[in-house]
């Protein structure tokens, strides 16, 4: 085990750490937030920019998981998760370690939340593209036919006229 000073100081380290990346989360549920909203108005060009913004978050957490593993092994301790991490902790450390890790959850499970109506919004915004497209195509398939029995083109036919065979 390190030093007791140097232990403390990579402990406050690993905190302010964990407390970071907390707030990178708190920041991208106005823009999770945003996105359903240009998602709802279909503002397509206000979205990619938004997903951008969104993209660097992901570039600002991508190292997360070597980061931690790295101040396990400086702290000394292994697991599976932070929550057994913190298990491990001084008894002492325990407790600010848990609160963090608390606000963590209840950040996540905000971001969770807004994800999931987008995706809902999406996928019904989706369904609406793709079944407008099929009745577009349906009109487009109509085809007329010579005398003689033989195809001559499509035609667009107005609707007061179409049959369907």
């Amino acid at each position: 085990m390190l030093e007791t000073t140097e232990y403390q100081e990579t402990l406050d380290s690993f905190y302010n750490y964990l407390f970071g990346v907390i707030k990178l989360h708190r920041d991208t549920i106005p823009k999770l937030k945003d996105e359903l909203m240009l998602i709802q108005s279909n503002s397509i060009d206000e979205l990619n920019d938004n997903l951008n913004h969104q993209q660097l978050f992901l570039y600002q957490i991508k190292t997360f998981d070597q980061d931690v593993t790295a101040y396990m092994e400086k702290l000394g301790v292994s697991g599976e998760n932070i929550s057994e991490v913190i298990k491990q902790l001084p008894e002492k450390e325990q407790k600010r370690f848990e609160e963090l890790l608390a606000e963590f959850k209840e950040t996540a499970k905000e971001m969770q939340f807004y994800k999931d109506k987008c995706k809902t919004l999406l996928q019904t915004k989706l369904h609406t593209v793709n079944k407008s497209i099929a009745q577009f195509k349906a009109k487009q398939d109509k085809m007329t036919y010579g005398e003689d029995g033989k195809e001559e083109g499509s035609v667009k036919l107005p609707s007061a006229f179409e049959k369907s065979v």
